[in-house]
């Protein structure tokens, strides 16, 4: 399995758009895939975003920051959450 950490700051207009494209190019190659989102503590909707978004796709999780640590922290994150 290929897992897919996507650090997010401030991301709610991309989230969608972002798993649908990384998403469909991976189903095409026909590999097993999880998507990993980290909300970095956005000041907008973005873990919103990536909570609807994984109660329709089963191959998206997300967590999420209380304030901003930083795209390094966030991978960090993703990576110890990875089933892959």
């Amino acid at each position: 399995m290929l897992s897919v950490i996507i650090p997010a700051y401030n991301e709610e207009l991309s989230v969608e758009r972002a798993y649908y494209t990384i998403s469909e190019i991976l189903e095409k190659a026909q590999i097993d895939n999880e998507i990993i989102f980290i909300d970095d503590g956005s000041s907008d909707n973005t873990y919103e975003k990536i909570k609807a978004l994984a109660n329709k796709e089963a191959n998206i999780g997300g967590l999420h920051f209380s304030r901003n640590f930083g795209k390094e922290a966030a991978i960090s994150a993703g990576l110890a959450a990875a089933d892959g």
